[in-house]
């Protein structure tokens, strides 16, 4: 179970209050109508992470802007009966509203429609009323990123890193429990689809940290290598694993098996801690030499390739079923894959984390 409040949290929520008080001061000094919208727009730009904050912050003015032009041109444009009013109504928000459709970034085009079409005082042109909502929401905006910016920023990366550090975990327990269905020591499909539900929601999140770390670049916040190589690693050994358990619920043959298993077993422990050590260094925690790891992994792999050759020029697979041997070829393929995706993850999170700031 995770901390109920972790530093993190409290981060967040001082960004938050900081950006909304600051934001309400402004908006104060500013005699702005409808000040709220800008403290509501702060405190929604305050986001966990630069990349998150800056994505919200260009979301909402594109939306208002958006929606700023479409409401002002329907409000000059609506009569005095309801019935023309709402007929305009209609249109702007169609309008507005397959905009948002096209791209969610024009989200809240819609919603500024209304707002300016409807919510305006009598005596002020729609025009003043949609450039005021403008002004409070960019004044909102500006706030909350600049808080996001210079009160405890948080980079995207570091949110990014734990959920493929998670998804590896999970990589090396499927392995585990792959190897112990050929070998024959039980199989327990609960377990498996439970593994690979948190696999795929890991790595599902670390894909949207991702987009969040391609904002803080696009908006020049860091100058940080693009992590995408690690979370497509990540992935890879993901499916290897899942190559593996196949043919994991039939069994090997037991003389097969009994040839196989030390070769076999070494191979996906040395794999396993390779991966598990991977996992340590992303998620900030003291880690061993990786490529001490990575020499044992390979060497355990390679060990485990040359048994087979060896067992296939003794004769010794001849007699065995073509389904263990389809077993046992995808299992040995599975750790070559994984020891390669291994070495390759290792190469790529060395060049990210040695630029890091």
């Amino acid at each position: 179970m995770g901390t109920l409040i972790a530093p993190g949290h409290l981060k967040l929520a001082l960004r938050a209050t900081i950006a909304g008080i600051v934001t309400y001061l402004l908006a104060e000094q500013f005699s702005l109508p409808n000040g709220y919208w800008a403290v509501l727009t702060a405190i929604l730009v305050v986001q966990a992470t630069l990349g998150a904050s800056l994505s919200v912050a260009i979301d909402r003015a594109l939306g208002t802007l958006a929606g700023g032009v479409v409401g002002v041109a329907g409000a000059m444009l609506a009569g005095g009966s309801p019935l023309e009013t709402v007929l305009v109504l209609a249109v702007a928000v169609f309008i507005a509203a397959a905009l948002a459709a096209r791209s969610t970034s024009f989200k809240l085009a819609p919603v500024t429609v209304v707002i300016v079409m409807l919510a305006h005082p009598g005596d002020v042109a729609p025009w003043i009323s949609g450039l005021t909502r403008v002004a409070e929401i960019a004044l909102g905006g500006v706030v909350g990123l600049l808080c996001a910016i210079l009160i405890l920023p948080e980079r995207a990366l570091g949110k990014l890193f734990p959920h493929c550090a998670k998804a590896l975990r999970l990589t090396a327990q499927l392995l585990d429990l792959g190897r112990g269905g050929l070998l024959g020591q039980g199989l327990d499909p609960s377990a498996i689809d439970r593994l690979n539900a948190g696999a795929r929601l890991a790595l599902r999140a670390a894909d949207l940290r991702l987009v969040e770390v391609r904002a803080e670049q696009a908006g020049r916040l860091t100058t940080q290598t693009d992590p995408a190589p690690v979370v497509r690693g990540a992935r890879r050994l993901w499916h290897s694993a899942i190559i593996l358990l196949r043919n994991a619920d039939r069994p090997l043959d037991e003389p097969l098996a009994g040839l196989v298993s030390a070769a076999l077993t070494a191979a996906t422990m040395a794999l396993s801690a390779h991966m598990t050590a991977i996992a340590d260094r992303l998620d900030g925690q003291p880690a061993p030499d990786l490529s001490t790891r990575a020499d044992a992994a390979g060497a355990a792999v390679a060990a485990l390739e040359a048994r087979i050759e060896q067992l296939n020029t003794q004769g010794a697979l001849g007699g065995v079923s073509s389904e263990a041997l389809t077993a046992l070829f995808s299992a040995v393929s599975a750790c070559v894959h994984m020891r390669e995706n291994l070495e390759d993850l290792s190469a790529r999170l060395a060049e990210v984390q040695g630029e890091a700031p």
